[in-house]
């Protein structure tokens, strides 16, 4: 299984040396699919998967958590699925701090919503309207990290790649796809519809 995952991160990467190839990837997104996944290392079923980036060639790749954080050193898909789990059991709890800033950093959150939960972080005690917009933020969370927006997410990825060595495409509107994902945790229905239409029209595979 080691050596299989070796060699597929080897194969997207820019770098032949498994040292350097593997340092180009960082950590882009994770979520917990609806579908029982293979992990590159062939592993069967996860359902834990973080989407990683490679800073050279910006392939992107699905990558099983568990590999991720042993053979990649890469641990935020961990720290952010800890958050979620506590989150679905008790919306009132606080995500870490590590995952709030990965959020902002994502330009989930607004300016309000960021300071708001910075300053409220640590409380324990909330009164009605408080803990009403916390609960709002943490849904934020555990809608980013859904198999839906990151499917979505899939689906912009593929156009944008094939875009890559086709200069007469204009990826604006698909890039707007791409932000408005980000921003609200899903497309619209129009999106998803219109996106779905470029993919089949164009024969994108």
């Amino acid at each position: 299984m080691e050596y299989q995952l070796i060699e597929e991160i080897i194969s997207r990467s820019h770098s032949n040396d498994w040292n350097s190839a593997k340092n180009e990837w960082s950590f882009e997104y994770v979520y917990q699919s609806e579908e029982k996944e293979t992990c590159l290392c062939g592993h069967h079923p996860i359902i834990n998967i973080c989407v990683l980036k490679n800073s050279i060639n910006n392939n992107e790749t699905e990558v099983g958590n568990c590999c991720v954080n042993k053979f990649l050193g890469i641990d935020a898909g961990t720290k952010i699925l800890a958050s979620i789990k506590r989150l679905k059991d008790d919306l009132s709890k606080s995500m870490s701090s590590e995952v709030l800033e990965y959020l902002n950093k994502k330009k989930v959150l607004s300016d309000f919503d960021y300071k708001f939960y910075s300053d409220t972080i640590r409380k324990r005690k909330l009164s009605e309207k408080q803990l009403a917009i916390r609960e709002r933020i943490n849904q934020k969370l555990i809608d980013f990290t859904s198999y839906e927006l990151n499917t979505n997410f899939s689906r912009i990825n593929l156009v944008l790649k094939w875009a890559e060595d086709r200069s007469w495409f204009d990826t604006e509107f698909v890039l707007s796809l791409k932000k408005s994902c980000e921003r609200k945790g899903k497309l619209t229905e129009a999106q998803h519809t219109a996106l779905e239409n470029i993919i089949k029209k164009l024969k994108i595979e």
